[in-house]
């Protein structure tokens, strides 16, 4: 829809001028961009299984079926979410939203609060708008094409050192497949998810220093029958669980 392009335009102006800050140098106190960006992994990858469990939340708040993901980890996360929707049919013209004339939707969705995730916790304050197609009663699978922006202020604990990450990311979702029903499908088949970002950490412990990196994150479904699903991270690669929103099995820088 032309309101949706408009934005993509602005987000992406801003995904490119994120990317030129990035560097391979070793940072200051010992730690090397590879363990930063070890670090960014941990908390994007939970980010992307969060993305992937709202924008069922945005079907369900459009007034469609949508089971919950099936052996979700146990949520952590103090959210407050804003949600509004816009539904239209087949032409295009507004409608009411709900099952009948609706075809697509785009939800707008505010998500503010705190996360305790794997060995970090997080200030988060998200934005994302969900276009949602494949809504007639006939439909068998329903495709997500989304932007967003984030602003996380995350803090990491490992070797020793608190590292506290202010994270500022442009958001895409792109042609992101459910098959349906979600009750036996409960991943994405196919698609993309994209988060260029930008983290200047706060390093304290032996000794203190301050480290920017940037770096493109990408997970591309689909996900295997336990959720597993590759993330890459820069040129480091890992495995991310979108059940226990962990990030494990890093290799590469």
């Amino acid at each position: 829809m032309p309101r949706i392009r408009s934005a993509l335009v602005s987000l992406a102006a801003l995904a490119v001028a994120g990317l030129a800050a990035c560097s391979d140098s070793t940072a200051p106190g010992g730690l090397t961009d590879t363990s930063l960006a070890t670090d960014l992994a941990a908390s994007a990858g939970d980010a992307i299984a969060t993305d992937v469990t709202e924008m069922i939340g945005n079907e369900q708040f459009g007034g469609f079926t949508a089971a919950a993901l099936a052996g979700a980890a146990t949520d952590t996360s103090t959210f407050t979410r804003s949600r509004t929707r816009t539904c239209y049919d087949a032409q295009g013209a507004v409608v009411a939203c709900g099952q009948g004339l609706t075809a697509s939707m785009v939800i707008a969705l505010q998500l503010d609060g705190t996360r305790i995730g794997d060995r970090f916790t997080a200030i988060i304050h998200r934005q994302r708008h969900d276009s949602i197609s494949g809504l007639a009663d006939t439909s068998t699978q329903r495709t997500h094409n989304a932007f967003g922006g984030s602003q996380d202020t995350t803090t990491f604990t490992r070797d020793s050192t608190t590292r506290t990450a202010d994270i500022v990311a442009s958001d895409t979702v792109t042609d992101l497949v459910f098959q349906l029903p979600h009750a036996s499908n409960p991943w994405p088949v196919s698609g993309q998810i994209i988060r260029n970002l930008n983290a200047t950490f706060t390093v304290t412990g032996a000794q203190n220093s301050t480290r920017t990196i940037a770096r493109r994150v990408v997970v591309t479904f689909p996900a295997d029958a336990e959720g597993n699903v590759q993330i890459q991270v820069g040129t480091l690669t890992c495995n991310l669980n979108l059940v226990t929103r962990k990030v494990t099995g890093c290799t590469g820088s």
